[in-house]
């Protein structure tokens, strides 16, 4: 058993206060281990400064956890290197060649005085007489100048170890809290204006002052809690669902068939989109597409003899190439959201079904009302070697 730590199951009625005795005793052991040896010191730092991130992390996910821990030990291999070096240095410094250290910054104006007997030879042979020895008051001895040193290196550690905390608590916090935290809305402004300011003609005799109250940078809408990708029509939430098809490069006409109807139907096409991401926080583009989701109402088959025939088709759309542009603009006070909307105010999107494209995923609404846009609407052709697609032919 190790002799370092008691048994804590021992007989408790030999002394009611023995084990927090014994207990204090190997505390007191290790803190003057650590006093002693800088080495032991950084050790007990870094156990420190590891369990304070692992408390501190709960909240994150395992690959955050593992970031952060990864910092951490790169960190602390630095630091290990850095202080090798330095005690490697100092072994390799020659040694004082004085058996003194003075205090004082300014040489003494006179020699110094001698700190060992002086022993005198006279003419007769075995005569030695012994003068007087002086000691300077502001000389230390070696040891004492080295334990300053060691207390001054662990005073350096114990500082650096407390800054180290510091930062990496409000790191820590800062992003634990960033996503979480609620929004505090911007004060109004309050502006006063006197009467002696305004013309006669529009004061009122009976009022003093006039106050009006603006609020900045409130969004008409209500801003969404939950992650995700909204639609904002008539200034209400609708969120938009991921569909399983990826978005194909706009050098690619038509996408693979879309077998599900949209779930999400807006009553007009006035429109605009919130954002509410973590990824895109710092590395949003500048504009999005909305693409075009076409339907394909029937197609053109042939049977066994060659003849050609149209054939209704339900349940089947194609993302288009054709799509609308739409500007990207963080939402103040939440740098985790964007509003995408478009160049004009006035703009309407045409009635039809639509993907709000994020790099290769999109966003699936449908505009209800109408369908006069020819862009909405495909004619397949299913021939020996695939299917091919075009616009309606108009009737």
């Amino acid at each position: 058993m190790n002799p370092e730590f008691p048994r804590i199951d021992q007989d408790k009625t030999v002394s009611p206060h023995a084990q927090e005795v014994e207990f204090a005793l190997i505390l007191s052991r290790m803190i003057s281990t650590v006093k002693e040896d800088p080495a032991q010191l950084r050790l007990a730092i870094y156990e420190f400064a590891r369990a304070r991130l692992t408390m501190d992390t709960s909240w994150a996910d395992d690959h955050e956890r593992e970031r952060l821990s990864t910092a951490l030990e790169t960190a602390i291999q630095g630091v290990e290197q850095f202080s090798a070096r330095r005690e490697e240095r100092q072994s390799l410094q020659p040694p004082t060649p004085h058996a003194q250290i003075g205090l004082g910054t300014t040489p003494p104006a006179e020699p110094a005085t001698s700190m060992v007997p002086v022993h005198e030879v006279d003419a007769e042979p075995k005569s030695v007489v012994l003068k007087e020895v002086y000691w300077r008051n502001d000389a230390q001895t070696i040891a004492q100048a080295q334990t300053r040193v060691l207390l001054s290196t662990l005073a350096r550690f114990a500082i650096g170890a407390l800054l180290f905390g510091v930062l990496a608590g409000l790191v820590i916090y800062k992003q634990g809290t960033l996503g979480g935290s609620e929004r505090l809305s911007s004060p109004a402004t309050v502006i006063v204006a006197k009467p002696s300011t305004l013309p006669s003609s529009n004061v009122p005799g009976t009022a003093d002052l006039k106050t009006a109250a603006i609020s900045q940078d409130a969004p008409a809408f209500p801003l969404p809690t939950d992650y995700g990708v909204y639609a904002v029509n008539n200034d209400k939430l609708s969120e938009l669902n991921l569909l399983p098809e990826q978005v194909p490069d706009k050098r690619i006409a038509m996408s693979t068939p879309i077998n599900q109807p949209s779930r999400t139907t807006l009553p007009d096409g006035k429109v605009k989109f919130v954002v509410f991401r973590r990824d895109l926080a710092g590395s949003a583009p500048d504009r999005i597409d909305v693409r075009v989701v076409a339907r394909v109402v029937r197609a053109l088959t042939f049977d066994g003899k060659g003849k050609a025939s149209f054939v209704p088709v339900t349940d089947a759309w194609n993302i288009r190439n054709q799509s609308y542009e739409f500007r990207v603009r963080p939402l103040p006070g939440n740098p985790e959201m964007l509003t995408m909307q478009a160049e004009k105010s006035d703009f309407t999107l045409p009635a039809g079904r639509y993907v709000l494209a994020l790099k290769n995923q999109g966003y699936d609404f449908t505009v209800a009302g109408k369908v006069t846009d020819p862009s909405q609407c495909l004619e397949r052709t299913d021939a020996a070697n695939g299917a091919f697609y075009s616009d309606c032919q108009k009737q």
